[in-house]
């Protein structure tokens, strides 16, 4: 994979056996400077690493077996360890390309470029996440129609597991750690819950009640933490439904509009062309001939 790193020290990579998720062995001492869109997860399996970070004052960091390592996006990194023998099960995910936890990403900014959990400070929760690990790499490779989307809710799992951990986060106004916490558990709740109710006549100030907030500091709460209102969020995810029930089904535009919670034919063919650029059905026509292209 080293011959994959361009000029700019960017790595390209190539999903060999499912869309968006790459999991390997890796015995290498060494790994030249780099960065990647994706997440990165490592899991030291032996001997020992040294994770050299670039964007972070440079900082160096020492793994041992059954430490994990989540390194965000965009962030330069390399392997500096001069011993030999060492293995990590490494796991590469592309959290864009995957809106089944695209809710994930405004919670995962709140953590530093890297965050390093070790084994002897949280041994129930390293235990848990390496149980991910080991049943990713147990399907990996497997012919299974429900393949991906098994692997893809257990790599949602450790993502949340990280989030909800909030290690190393970062201090937010009149907000204490434990506070800060139990804000992101409430609003993974709530992401959840809007996930599995798009079609639903869902309200804010419904919403704010499942979290237990009024209905202007769960309004305040949600654009600080997710970047956008919730109100917005809401007609992202359903316009994300209405994209994936154009692709995979006949339903009629009308349909999809209803099933995917918006009860107005004309506001949903404006707010679908207001995200995507196209109406929906030349969003089914563009995505079929695609399809159709890859045969």
């Amino acid at each position: 994979m080293i011959d994959d790193i361009n000029a700019n020290s960017r790595e390209h990579i190539f999903y060999d056996t499912l869309k968006g998720v790459l999991l390997y062995h890796n015995a290498l001492a060494n790994y030249p400077l780099h960065w990647h869109n994706e997440v990165e997860l490592i899991l030291i399996l032996s001997g020992s690493l040294k994770v050299k970070f670039h964007n972070d004052a440079s900082s160096v960091i020492d793994c041992i077996p059954g430490d994990i390592i989540m390194i965000a996006p965009g962030t330069l990194h390399e392997y500096i360890t001069e011993s030999v023998g060492g293995e990590k099960l490494i796991l590469l995910f592309d959290i864009a390309g995957y809106s089944q936890v695209s809710s994930l990403v405004p919670l995962l900014k709140t953590l530093p470029p890297y965050t390093h959990i070790r084994q002897s400070e949280y041994p129930v929760e390293s235990a848990r996440l390496q149980n991910y690990f080991w049943e990713i790499d147990r399907l990996y490779g497997q012919q299974d129609e429900f393949l991906q989307i098994s692997v893809y809710s257990l790599v949602s799992l450790i993502l949340a597991q990280i989030g909800s951990m909030h290690l190393n986060v970062i201090p937010a106004e009149a907000e204490s750690a434990d506070s800060q916490r139990k804000n992101i558990d409430k609003l993974v709740e709530v992401t959840n819950y809007i996930d599995s109710h798009r079609s639903d006549d869902l309200t804010v100030e419904q919403l704010a009640d499942l979290a237990g907030f009024s209905k202007f500091h769960f309004e305040r709460l949600f654009k600080s933490y997710m970047g956008i209102s919730c109100y917005q969020y809401i007609t992202k995810r359903r316009v994300l439904m209405a994209q994936e029930l154009l692709g995979d089904t006949d339903l009629s535009v009308m349909d999809i509009a209803l099933q995917s919670g918006f009860f107005s034919l004309s506001t949903f063919n404006r707010v679908f062309k207001d995200i995507n650029k196209c109406s929906p059905t030349e969003y089914r026509k563009l995505y079929r001939t695609g399809a159709d292209s890859k045969v």
